[in-house]
């Protein structure tokens, strides 16, 4: 491409000083009619480099034109892409921000999981402990006043006027303080 672009530049220089010398000695003027009424007469070089002129002029609007839709096209291509890529992004964010969400959900469902059990198992094992506490008084509050009335039995003592007999919720309904217990 630079060889064929370096060939033609060298043709286009050699057919300008063709035309150069060929006009040059050209002394009769050529007559140009302007709109709106007049003539112009030009000498034949003047009418040359005028012409390369335009030309020249003509090629520069071409060329910027043609640079121009294409910068626009590629901003255009540019600024999809980059929408696009934004848009990607965006629905990967969400996507991110989904998952870490149901992360997080499964992570609480799964810990209050946990507490509900742990609860429940301290319940149960409080309610075990209050049971045994429980138990563990009544057998001694039943043991004490067993031995309560085998002491006074022994002394010789009745019944006290007080004393009303209790039952032990394990044993039916036999009175605590029966001495036949």
């Amino acid at each position: 491409m630079i060889i064929l672009g370096l060939i033609l530049v060298l043709a286009a220089i050699a057919a300008g000083i063709l035309l150069f010398e060929g006009t040059s000695r050209l002394t009769d003027g050529v007559d140009i009619d302007i709109i709106g009424g007049g003539t112009i007469s030009l000498p034949p070089l003047a009418l040359l480099i005028t012409g390369a002129a335009v030309i020249s002029v003509f090629w520069l609007g071409w060329v910027l034109l043609r640079q121009g839709f294409k910068r626009g096209a590629r901003r255009r291509r540019a600024a999809k892409e980059e929408a696009a890529l934004t848009e990607q992004r965006r629905v990967e964010n969400e996507r991110k921000m989904q998952e870490e969400f149901a992360q997080r959900e499964r992570q609480l469902t799964e810990e209050r999981r946990r507490h509900g059990e742990e609860t429940s198992t301290l319940r149960r094992e409080s309610d075990a402990r209050v049971e045994e506490q429980h138990l563990s008084t009544e057998e001694a509050r039943r043991r004490a006043e067993i031995a309560e009335a085998q002491a006074r039995s022994r002394t010789g003592e009745g019944p006290r006027a007080g004393d009303t007999p209790r039952t032990d919720p394990r044993a039916g309904d036999t009175p605590r303080n029966d001495p036949r217990v």
